[in-house]
């Protein structure tokens, strides 16, 4: 008895690649790679949602360690949590920036509650959300810009920045 055979197609190619991905036996690199290279995978993307609550250039978009937040930051010096599936802003506040926010984290372990966020004007900053409100105090300075972050993995309270005075800053918000 002879089973039907079809001709595999670059989307079932593309679906074993992403299952391949998230078990660990294809790579980063050749993941990337492979899909970017389907042009029936690529021709099938289209815009899931537009988040519209911003009043200036989105200069960053990160999401939670659980996915199900994203968060942003503008030009308008106001970072947006938002409820990416739903396409409603769960919280909108002031950074507490003087000049466009460049880039918004969410703190890993912290229940969603810590954020870090660096901008124009060089600061980088610490916001709390709390029962009352967001609380945002300055933590350090760079001397001209503040361009980006990176959580150290696996700390609610460790990261690092740089800026366009060539340093790179270790930096703890507790």
């Amino acid at each position: 008895m002879m089973k039907n055979k079809r001709a595999k197609t670059s989307v079932d190619k593309a679906v074993v690649d992403v299952w391949q991905r998230e078990v660990g036996e294809l790579s980063t690199r050749n993941f990337a790679h492979r899909l970017a290279a389907s042009e029936d995978l690529v021709l099938r993307l289209d815009i899931y949602k537009k988040l519209e609550k911003h009043r200036g250039c989105v200069n960053t978009v990160s999401f939670n360690a659980d996915g199900n937040i994203l968060v942003s930051g503008s030009d308008d010096r106001r970072v947006i949590l938002w409820d990416w599936e739903t396409g409603h802003a769960k919280l909108a506040f002031q950074s507490g920036h003087v000049n466009n926010v460049f880039q918004a984290k969410i703190m890993p372990y912290t229940d969603d509650r810590s954020l870090v966020t660096c901008a124009a004007d060089g600061q980088v900053r610490h916001a709390q959300i709390l029962e009352r409100g967001v609380e945002t105090r300055l933590l350090v300075k760079h001397q001209g810009r503040a361009h980006k972050l990176a959580i150290e993995p696996g700390s609610p309270h460790i990261f690092y920045t740089c800026g366009e005075d060539g340093l790179v800053q270790h930096v703890s918000c507790v």
